[in-house]
């Protein structure tokens, strides 16, 4: 692990790229905004394994109260960037 804390713009991007992997879908048709399970090709068991890698990806455990209450991509950045322990920015 760096000790240099990673931005949510860094979050936003591994995120995004693990949605459109999975989705088998472009990293630029995924807008933040986006509902999570209106993506093209997206549905229950898909989203649960973008999941799974962001865990790993970040070795950490989500909630699962947190991980069903995300409804957008920006939803799942903020999860994840809660869960490695860096505040969302307050703007």
């Amino acid at each position: 692990m760096t000790s240099e804390p990673i931005s949510r713009e860094q979050i936003a991007e591994i995120t995004i790229e693990c949605l459109a992997t999975e989705l088998e879908i472009s990293p630029s048709d995924i807008d933040v905004l986006d509902v999570l399970k209106g993506l093209p090709g997206a549905d229950s068991m898909k989203l649960l394994r973008v999941v799974s890698k962001l865990e790993r990806q970040w070795d950490s455990e989500f909630d699962d109260e947190a991980i069903f209450g995300a409804e957008t991509v920006d939803d799942l950045i903020t999860l994840v960037q809660k869960h490695i322990g860096e505040e969302p920015a307050t703007s």
